[in-house]
């Protein structure tokens, strides 16, 4: 018996590919780079993360639930089957409709100030890291970067801000005198709405389609896909994954990055029960020695070491070397995660304190601890008590014990490093001592911004040269603070091996 015929197979390819290829196309604005927006610039769609956005903050929703109750059970189960496979335009029309008329004649300030908490909230946690490093990759290169979505503005808009990307084509929301106005609702750019829309782009813009990127999830883009020159499918849904495999489209597959919830749960408690061991270890250190900072020092290194193993934590240095060159130092870190505390104490391992926001010292049992461990607490609130502070790590630095400061201050949202604060930068010049970049990647894989789950995973680590701050004037610390940002910035963008 002759065994059928397979169908044709997907032309696989990877990041490294992907960015290797934007770094062979040509340079300039020529280039045109469309990316899609739900499903492939961010994990899942906007438009739920909206709704369950507003549920959270008892704000129900009318819209969703005009939408679901405008069509037959039947008609919605059709439009969900044709979703998972990747072409819903009429469920998406639909849902647009419905919010269209439920905004209007409300304030554009009321949905605007929506569509900023929701981002904060919602969105950047869903942002897909290496998407984001794409995007990166090909401004870097001068290309003219597009989100081009079925989306609405309120939706896109803010991912589009934090990238840098001033080219959105979405589905408008229209207004009059500072109202939204849904008379008449915006078309869908969608499909081929969506390729309408790039064409004229692109002659707007002096943009080669022959030599463009398209990256999408979805078959509704299709039409897109079929007219740039460099169509590459990110993470298909099944009826465009059958497309790429028939037209040898390169398709990237963003593997999953996080544990499921069992394995969140599972982690979360056996790394408690660690933390927990070693905090009654380190109490009972102190006890028998009299030696606080011996106590704190066993808690942060092997108290570390156990909540990490605990967890399924995995965490992998590059440039190890450069902890230890030249101590004391003052140590900065990026930091997207709670789990960055533990990476930094697992790295550093002794004879380092670290300096955090005020408010901390009055959490139940994070405040206890960090004063126990001898930190350093700043008021950014008030300038003599901030002072106080930084006089207190420079005498810590001068009696040997290195520094640890997170300079954006708080937690990132996006892939890229926040604003830094020039604080460490010119307590490292006052000491004379260098500072030591400590780049922190893929953290929010093992726990979210906000999150209280810790999941199995990797966290990557590098640690770059020490930068002498010998000859820093107090006038140009805006400028080295900014240049060592750079060098994060640089390094989350094009990662070491090793």
């Amino acid at each position: 018996m002759t065994a059928a015929p397979c169908g044709p197979q997907e032309t696989v390819t990877g990041l490294g590919r992907l960015l290797a290829e934007i770094a062979e196309a040509p340079t300039g604005p020529a280039t045109g780079v469309y990316v899609d927006f739900d499903g492939t610039l961010i994990r899942g769609h906007s438009a739920l993360a909206f709704c369950l956005n507003r549920i959270r903050h008892g704000e129900w929703p009318a819209e969703a639930w005009r939408a679901l109750t405008s069509a037959s059970p039947a008609r919605i189960a059709a439009d969900l089957l044709r979703a998972r496979s990747g072409m819903e335009n009429r469920a998406a029309a639909r849902l647009g409709a419905a919010a269209a008329a439920h905004w209007h004649g409300r304030p554009t300030s009321e949905l605007l100030a929506l569509s900023d908490r929701v981002f904060a909230e919602d969105i950047a946690p869903r942002i897909v890291r290496d998407m984001w490093h794409l995007v990166r990759a090909h401004q870097e290169r001068g290309h003219t970067v597009v989100i081009a979505t079925a989306a609405a503005t309120p939706q896109a808009e803010p991912v589009a801000r934090a990238l840098g990307v001033r080219h959105l084509l979405c589905t408008p929301v229209r207004s009059a005198g500072g109202r939204v106005d849904a008379r008449a609702p915006s078309p869908l750019c969608a499909g081929p709405a969506k390729l309408e829309a790039v064409r004229a782009h692109a002659a707007d813009h002096g943009v080669r389609l022959a030599d463009s990127f398209a990256y999408c999830d979805g078959y509704e883009d299709l039409p897109l896909l079929r007219s740039v020159g460099r169509p590459r499918v990110i993470n298909p849904r099944p009826a465009l994954a059958r497309e790429a495999a028939a037209r040898g489209w390169p398709v990237v597959r963003l593997a999953p990055r996080r544990a499921g919830a069992a394995a969140a749960l599972f982690a979360t408690g056996a790394a408690a029960g660690a933390a927990a061991t070693a905090l009654t270890a380190s109490a009972l250190v102190g006890t028998v020695t009299g030696d606080r900072r011996r106590a704190a020092r066993t808690a942060l290194s092997v108290g570390s070491d156990l909540v990490l193993r605990a967890a399924g934590v995995r965490v992998s240095v590059t440039g190890a070397d450069h902890v230890w060159r030249r101590r004391p130092a003052v140590f900065v870190s990026n930091h997207s995660s709670p789990v960055d505390a533990l990476v930094l104490a697992h790295l550093l391992r002794a004879d380092w304190c670290a300096l955090a926001k005020q408010e901390l010292s009055d959490v139940v049992g994070i405040g206890h601890f960090l004063r126990f461990a001898d930190c350093v607490f700043v008021d950014r609130g008030d300038r003599e008590r901030s002072a106080a502070a930084l006089a207190s790590a420079l005498a810590r630095l001068r009696q040997g014990v290195s520094v640890l400061v997170e300079p954006e201050g708080t937690r990132a949202r996006t892939p890229d490093p926040g604003p830094f604060r020039t604080g460490a930068f010119r307590l490292a010049a006052r000491a004379a001592v260098p500072v030591v970049p400590v780049v922190i990647r893929n953290a929010t894989d093992v726990m979210a911004r906000d999150g209280r789950l810790v999941r199995p995973g990797r966290v990557d680590v590098a640690v770059l040269p020490p930068v002498d701050t010998s000859g820093w004037r107090e006038e140009d610390i805006r400028h080295h603070t900014d240049r060592v940002r750079d060098m994060f910035t640089a390094t989350l963008r094009h990662w070491p091996s090793g």
